[in-house]
């Protein structure tokens, strides 16, 4: 689950930072990258070595992703 959601947002995040680079000056592009830049740190992150740690990130990257896929659509991308 947890590469799952990774590679969805490695494949994501491109393509909205693309997008938010087109839409040059305006509060929506500079919350889109904001966005990438978190995904991008809970990518780096890794899970705590704790019971619950895997499923606590597992949620974080979910969250981001939901977020990022959000950006993705007011952006004009496809929604699927």
């Amino acid at each position: 689950m947890i590469e799952e959601l990774r590679s969805h947002l490695e494949r994501l995040i491109p393509d909205v930072e693309s997008r938010a680079d087109k839409a040059s000056g305006s509060i929506a592009r500079y919350c889109a990258l904001a966005c990438v830049g978190e995904a991008r740190g809970k990518l780096r992150a890794q899970p705590l070595p704790r019971p619950g740690g895997p499923l606590g990130y597992a949620r974080r990257l979910a969250r981001v992703l939901t977020a990022l896929c959000d950006h993705h659509e007011r952006m004009g991308g496809e929604s699927k």
